[in-house]
């Protein structure tokens, strides 16, 4: 029989494994225990027993044919030298170990590990137009972007065992699955420091290193490949929470249990994120284009519209631009529609630019929106965050106008409510939206939709009410989409981050 918990353990053994490798599950205990840089001492804190049977040593004999054999010790926690043959007799099976630490069981689970700072590997920003602001900060990096978490009481990651092959001197099989140990890591982003999560990412690989440091990886988003950090982190303060979960098992005393510790970082201001202009192209011998530039993060972190100027520059020859800025010019002018993301941009791109394409970039205090060539440095993706050149293209001279700038809908902002029998309605607000508009809501049309809130002058609608099974919608981040009678266009999508609560 063994005690409860652990089978027998060689304790020298695990003593000087513990000294060589302070921070894993430690080889010569069966891969039933571990260390935590503890001082070097065997265990963690959650094994409830360490022991180990000194009944292997025998005595001197004589044999019935006059052979000898020498006495052979099983005692190994004797005085400890330099000199290991004087140390330690020439039978003797183990090492001598002068001293052993144990790390013992408190009456909880072990403490919290402490994060003190968040360092972020090398990573690369995008380099804009010349003579335009670059971009900085963690939230601008291009790709994959490593953290490492520095503090102190990091627990390794385990599988362990009990009771690892010792059914055949038992005869009975008593090896189990022991505790294991698995260590999580998320990125939080509050934008506004209003302390609510705008988002949150799960890191990948997520290693802890030593008791002092934890390594994992923001990996770029499925639907955002150049970025890690989703639309609605637009930068501010950053909150790493690594979690650690311990299952339970004949070597965890305590039972389930999660340790967690938090640490802040700076993740810098981020650059206009642009995904798109509708229409992509135009006959530009007309004096305005009228464009909608879709996206996120044209916002400053108190709300207000903060794209200073729009910047149109020649694909084939870079010295050849259009600038436009909020203030009204020959050039054009933005105009913010009353959204983070979207605006208008009217364009006079003049016949001298007939059969061109155009780059478009936006400008903010947090810089310039990407919009990349090719995979400079560590890029992952070409264009914009969502791997696509945003370009506008002039018709050739001579090619008549493909139709009317299409008749779209502006969306501005959403909104969940609840009527007084306790049933949830949404309301999505705008303008131009016309009378029977299709309504999707993540691409899944609502049972319901009402249009109210009329201007007489426009005889358009400011505001759609959707109604029935609304809840089943808002999974997620839902995209909006209104597409006005006889159009083929639809608006530019509403990223509506609204959601039922579960309690």
């Amino acid at each position: 029989m063994n005690p409860p918990g652990l089978c027998e353990i060689n304790i020298s053994k695990s003593a000087a494994a513990a000294d060589l490798n302070p921070f894993a599950v430690l080889p010569d205990s069966n891969n039933e225990t571990a260390n935590i840089c503890a001082n070097c001492c065997i265990g963690e804190g959650t094994e409830p027993t360490l022991f180990e049977l000194f009944n292997e040593g025998s005595d001197a004999t004589i044999g019935s044919g006059g052979d000898t054999k020498f006495s052979k010790a099983d005692f190994d926690l004797r005085f400890e030298g330099n000199d290991t043959l004087l140390c330690s007799s020439l039978r003797q099976k183990d090492s001598n170990r002068g001293k052993v630490c144990f790390f013992g069981v408190g009456c909880a689970p072990p403490a919290n590990p402490i994060c003190a700072t968040v360092v972020a590997g090398t990573f690369t920003t995008p380099a804009p137009p010349t003579g335009f602001p670059a971009s900085a900060g963690l939230v601008n990096a291009i790709c994959a972007v490593q953290l490492n978490a520095v503090g102190c009481g990091f627990f390794p990651n385990e599988v362990t065992t009990v009771c690892q092959g010792f059914e055949e001197q038992t005869g009975a099989p008593l090896q189990r699955p022991g505790k294991t140990v698995t260590t999580a890591a998320t990125l939080a982003c509050d934008t506004n420091g209003d302390g609510i999560a705008e988002s949150v990412v799960a890191l990948g690989a997520v290693t802890p290193v030593s008791c002092n440091l934890v390594r994992g990886t923001l990996n770029p988003l499925a639907s955002r490949p150049g970025t890690a950090f989703p639309d609605a982190c637009c930068g501010g303060t950053g909150t790493l929470t690594i979690t650690t979960t311990f299952t339970s098992g004949d070597n965890n005393v305590f039972g389930p249990f999660t340790r967690t510790s938090v640490c802040t970082l700076a993740l810098g201001t981020r650059a206009p994120v642009v995904f798109s202009v509708t229409p992509s192209n135009g006959d530009c011998t007309l004096p305005i284009q009228d464009l909608i530039v879709t996206g996120a993060c044209f916002c400053l972190p108190d709300g207000t519209f903060g794209i200073t100027s729009v910047l149109f520059q020649d694909i084939a020859n870079p010295a050849n631009r259009i600038i436009i800025t909020t203030t009204p010019t020959t050039a054009g002018q933005v105009k913010p529609l009353g959204s983070c993301n979207l605006f208008d941009a009217e364009v006079n791109f003049t016949s001298a630019n007939a059969g061109k394409t155009f780059l478009v970039f936006a400008v903010s205090p947090g810089g310039t929106s990407r919009n990349l060539i090719g995979t400079p440095g560590n890029a992952c993706t070409d264009g914009n965050e969502q791997g696509i050149r945003v370009t506008f293209k002039c018709n050739a001279p001579g090619t008549p106008n493909p139709g009317q700038t299409p008749d779209l809908a502006v969306l501005s902002r959403c909104a969940l409510g609840r009527d007084d029998a306790g049933i949830f309605f949404l309301d999505v607000f705008g303008t131009n939206i016309k009378n029977n508009a299709a309504v999707t809501v993540g691409g899944q049309t609502p049972k319901k939709v009402k249009f109210v809130d009329l201007d007489s002058n426009t005889n358009t609608f400011t505001k759609i009410t959707i109604k029935k099974k609304v809840c089943k919608l808002l999974t997620g981040s839902a995209s909006i989409v209104v597409t006005n009678p006889g159009q083929t266009v639809g608006s530019a999508p509403l990223n509506c981050q609204e959601k039922c609560p579960t309690n």
